[in-house]
């Protein structure tokens, strides 16, 4: 009787120790799934942050195309402007007369 009691506490025993491992392990993955999911996090922030700065970059280069040939056009209207202007200030010159005195 003794030997069966001596055999089932060192099954009880060997229990015990294999679920003290098995608790440890999972200790241990959870933290190694904790700092893997901190890294990935990391690494996405990281190339959202990149992918964020590359489209306001390119966002930025095609707003300044845009005013670039915005700017080249309001000048060359500009210029038209004032040779039409020039070409005609005598006549519209005479006109603001004749409509100030009328």
């Amino acid at each position: 009787m003794n030997a069966i009691i001596t055999r089932l506490n060192e099954i009880e025993e060997k229990a015990d120790a294999i679920i003290s491992d098995a608790r440890s392990r999972r200790e241990q993955m959870m933290l190694q799934l904790e700092a893997d999911k901190k890294e990935i996090d990391a690494r996405t922030d990281r190339e959202e942050q990149a992918a964020a700065r590359q489209l306001r970059e390119k966002l930025m280069r095609e707003g300044d195309g845009q005013i670039d040939k915005m700017s080249e056009k309001n000048r060359e209207a500009i210029g038209a402007f004032e040779r039409a202007f020039a070409a005609n200030r005598e006549k519209v010159a005479e006109e603001i007369f004749r409509r100030v005195i009328s």
